[in-house]
């Protein structure tokens, strides 16, 4: 695998394969690591957001 920043290499397989980039060093060699991290974390704060409302659920019933 090619270098990648660390930017890069914190992405998911799961965002790389939304945004039609195969694994992480393409999308460092496209220069788009900062628009993909930020995908990244609103697809973790999501994530998060939707576990914490099961648990909401769950712990009502």
């Amino acid at each position: 695998m090619t270098a990648a920043c660390a930017l890069a290499r914190s992405l998911s397989a799961e965002t790389l394969r939304q945004h039609g980039l195969r694994d992480q060093a393409d999308a460092h060699r496209a220069a788009r690591c900062a628009e993909l991290w930020a995908a990244e974390q609103r697809r973790r704060h999501d994530a998060a957001a939707l576990d914490r409302y099961a648990d909401t659920q769950e712990t009502s019933r």
